[in-house]
C-alpha cells in the first residue's frame, strides 16, 4: 500500500481513534497548511487533529480524484492534487449538524511519506455564518 492509499483510507473516516496512524502517512517534518493555520513537524499536526477532532460527532471526507503530477527533471518528489468533500458534524457549529466542504489538496511525497500538505477549502468560520442578503 502506498502512501496515497494510506493517505486516502485515513481521511475516509477520520476519528481521534485513528490519529496514531499519522506517523505512516505523514514525514517528521510535515508541514499541513490550510485556512485555520500552519502546522509543522508531527507533534503540532497530532495536536491540531486531536483539537479538530475531540468534539466531533463524525468527520468523512468522500475522495473524488487523485492526480498525480508529472515529474519534473530536478525535481526530487512526487506531487498530487487531491479533490474531496468533508462531511463533518461538532456541536460546536451549525447547531451540530453535518457540514458539508468541498475541498482541494496539494500532497508532496518523498521516501513514501508526506512532507507538504495544502488544503483550500472555504473556512468552517465562514461555512458557520449566516448568510446576509441585501434586499434588491
Amino acid at each position: 500500500m502506498t502512501v496515497i492509499d494510506r493517505f486516502a483510507s485515513f481521511y475516509q473516516t477520520l476519528a481521534v481513534a485513528d490519529i496514531a496512524q499519522l506517523t505512516k502517512i505523514y514525514a517528521d517534518d510535515i508541514t499541513l497548511i490550510d485556512p485555520v493555520g500552519t502546522h509543522h513537524g508531527l507533534g503540532q499536526l497530532t495536536a491540531y487533529f486531536k483539537n479538530l477532532l475531540v468534539n466531533a460527532k463524525h468527520c468523512e471526507f468522500a475522495i473524488h480524484h487523485i492526480a498525480a503530477h508529472e515529474l519534473q527533471p530536478l525535481v526530487q518528489h512526487q506531487s498530487y492534487t487531491v479533490t474531496w468533500t468533508m462531511s463533518f458534524a461538532t456541536p460546536r457549529l451549525n447547531g451540530g449538524e453535518t457540514i458539508h466542504v468541498d475541498g482541494i489538496t496539494l500532497l508532496k511525497v518523498r521516501d513514501d511519506a508526506i512532507f507538504f500538505h495544502q488544503d483550500y477549502y472555504l473556512s468552517l468560520i465562514h461555512i458557520s455564518e449566516p448568510t446576509r442578503r441585501t434586499p434588491i
